[in-house]
C-alpha cells in the first residue's frame, strides 16, 4: 500500500518528526511514501517551504539518513509546485527542479477552482505543457464534470502522452466521488495512464487517511464487482450538517444486511464503520422509518417515566414526526403540534395517525395552551426561547434540535426559578455503539409486520415515480416521512 503524497512541514528539516512519519507509516503498513512539501507559493497566505538551498539540502540530506534506518519502506523526495502564468515565478520554481535530484515533482493548480471552472482546467493543461512535472495534483472534478469531459478528456490524454501520472488524492479537499472515479479510471484505461494514491495529508494523524477504502473502490470498478448498495437513503432537514442525510442499504447476503453512513453516489462499501447489521427480514420501508424514530427513541426512551400525556412538539419536520410516531407507539395521545401554517398534508396525516392510534392529536400555530412536556424539533434558537417564555413551572423541555445559529437564548435564571428540566438528543450524539444497535433492532422488529408506505415515499409516491427515480439517481431514495 502506498501513501504518495504526504507533507512533512517541520518535518522537512527535523529528522525526528521525519521518523515519527516513517513510524507511522510503518504502524499502518504503508510501504511505499511520496514525502514533500511545497516549493514557492503563488498565495501569499501560504508559506513556502521547499524554496531555498538550505532547506533543500537539508530535506534530502534527512531522506539519505531515514532511508538507510528503514529499507523495508521506499522513502520518495519529492515537492509539489504552485502553477503560476507569472514567468518570474516560473522560472524562479524550475531553477529548483534543476538543482535537485526530486524522485517526483507534483504540479497542482491551486486558488483557482472556485473561480472559472474551465480557466482552471486550461490552467492544468498549460502546466502539464511548460512545468517537468512526474505527477499531476489532485486534480478538482466539480458536480457537474460531464459537461467538462471534453476537456477532463484533454488533460489525462496530454499528461499521458508526456508520461505524467495523476494524483488520486483521498482527503476531503480533492477526493473524488464514486462517479468520478469510475469516470477516471475508465480514462486510465482508455489512455494506458498510470496513477498514485495519496492522502495529501498536512499533520500525522492524515497520514494514510481513507488510502485503504480507495483501493477497496478501485478494485470493485476495475473488477466489474456487483453493486454492494441496494438503496441510498436521504431525509431532509437537520441530518444534512452531520452525515450530509445520506444512509445505505446494502444487499441481502448470507441472509443478512447492512446500514451505514452512504453517499449519494455510492455503489460500494469502502468501510463498515458505524454501521448496523440487520437480518435480512426486513424490508426497506422498515430500515427507513428506523433510521429517523432511532434519533428520537434513543432521546425519549430512557426518560418516558417523566414525560406526561400533555405534550407540544414544535416543528413537524422529521424529527419531530419521528418524535410524534414514538411517542403514539408508547401509548401517549395527547400530543400538540405547533407549526407556523397548517397544510393540507399535515392535516392529512394527523387523521390518519389519529385514527391509527386512537389519539388526539392537534395542529395549532400559537402557544395557546400550557403543557408538562415540550420537544423543540426545529433546531432554532427563537423557538427554545420563546417556549422558555411560555413554560409552567415544573416543565420538560427535550431539545431534538441543533440550534444552526450556533446561539443559545437560555437563561440559567429561568431554568432555577421555573424548577425546569431541559433535556438534550440531538442526532445519534452521546451514545455508545451498543445503545444505538440494540434500540435500533427494536424499532425494526416493532416496525416488522406495519403496512408503512403511508410513511416512507419517494417524491409522493405518485405513479412510476419510484421507477423513475431509481432508474435516473443509482437507487436514490429520498424520504418524506409525511407527504402522503
Amino acid at each position: 500500500m502506498e501513501d504518495m503524497h504526504i507533507h512533512l512541514k517541520a518535518g522537512v528539516t527535523n529528522i525526528e518528526i521525519m521518523r515519527k512519519y516513517v513510524e507511522k507509516c510503518k504502524e499502518l503498513n504503508i510501504n511505499r511514501v511520496l514525502f514533500l512539501d511545497h516549493g514557492n507559493r503563488i498565495s501569499e497566505r501560504h508559506t513556502p517551504v521547499l524554496n531555498n538551498v538550505e532547506t533543500i539540502t537539508q530535506f534530502f540530506e534527512n531522506i539519505k539518513k531515514i532511508r538507510k534506518e528503514y529499507t523495508h519502506i521506499e522513502i520518495n523526495a519529492g515537492i509539489e509546485s504552485d502553477f503560476s502564468y507569472n514567468e518570474e515565478f516560473k522560472i524562479k520554481e524550475l531553477k529548483i527542479f534543476e538543482e535537485f535530484p526530486f524522485d517526483y515533482i507534483i504540479g497542482s493548480v491551486h486558488g483557482m477552482a472556485k473561480n472559472d471552472y474551465k480557466e482552471y482546467l486550461q490552467a492544468n493543461i498549460d502546466m502539464i505543457n511548460t512545468y517537468p512535472i512526474n505527477i499531476l495534483g489532485h486534480l478538482k472534478l466539480r458536480k457537474e464534470f460531464e459537461e467538462y469531459k471534453e476537456t477532463i478528456e484533454e488533460i489525462v490524454r496530454i499528461a499521458t502522452q508526456k508520461n505524467i501520472k495523476f494524483d488520486v488524492n483521498t482527503s476531503e479537499r480533492s477526493r473524488w466521488n464514486l462517479k468520478q472515479l469510475e469516470y477516471m479510471l475508465g480514462l486510465f484505461k482508455k489512455y494506458g495512464t498510470n496513477y498514485t494514491i495519496g492522502s495529501d495529508a498536512h499533520c500525522i494523524e492524515e497520514i494514510g487517511y481513507h488510502i485503504k477504502e480507495e483501493y477497496t473502490k478501485i478494485d470493485k470498478i476495475l473488477n466489474n464487482a456487483k453493486r454492494d448498495i441496494e438503496y441510498t437513503i436521504v431525509s431532509r432537514g437537520t441530518e444534512r450538517y452531520g452525515s450530509q442525510g445520506y444512509m445505505g442499504i446494502t444487499k441481502i447476503k448470507d441472509n443478512k444486511r447492512f446500514f451505514l453512513l452512504s453517499k449519494h453516489y455510492d455503489k460500494y462499501i469502502d468501510t463498515y464503520k458505524d454501521s448496523f447489521e440487520i437480518s435480512s427480514e426486513y424490508t426497506i420501508e422498515n430500515i427507513a422509518i428506523s433510521r429517523f424514530e432511532l434519533m428520537s427513541a434513543l432521546t425519549l426512551k430512557p426518560i418516558l417515566n417523566i414525560i406526561k400525556d400533555s405534550i407540544l412538539i414544535i416543528g413537524f419536520g422529521n424529527l419531530g414526526f419521528a418524535s410524534l410516531l414514538y411517542l403514539l407507539e408508547n401509548g401517549y395521545k395527547n400530543i400538540n403540534i405547533l407549526v407556523r401554517e397548517t397544510k393540507m398534508y399535515q392535516v392529512n396525516v394527523v387523521e390518519k395517525l389519529n385514527a391509527l392510534y386512537n389519539a388526539n392529536i392537534l395542529l395549532v400555530t400559537e402557544y395557546s395552551n400550557h403543557y408538562s412536556t415540550y420537544i423543540e424539533a426545529t433546531g432554532s434558537s427563537k423557538v427554545i426561547h420563546n417556549i422558555m417564555g411560555n413554560i409552567e413551572n415544573g416543565s420538560n423541555i427535550i431539545l431534538m434540535g441543533m440550534p444552526q445559529e450556533k446561539t443559545y437564548l437560555i437563561d440559567p435564571l429561568d431554568i432555577s426559578r421555573k424548577s425546569l428540566k431541559i433535556i438534550g438528543g440531538h442526532e445519534l450524539n452521546g451514545h455508545t455503539m451498543e445503545e444505538r444497535t440494540k434500540v435500533f433492532i427494536e424499532l425494526l422488529e416493532s416496525n416488522k409486520n406495519k403496512v408503512l408506505d403511508e410513511f416512507v415515499s419517494i417524491y409522493n409516491a405518485q405513479e412510476n415515480t419510484r421507477e423513475k427515480i431509481l432508474k435516473e439517481k443509482n437507487n436514490f431514495i429520498e424520504v418524506i416521512k409525511y407527504d402522503i
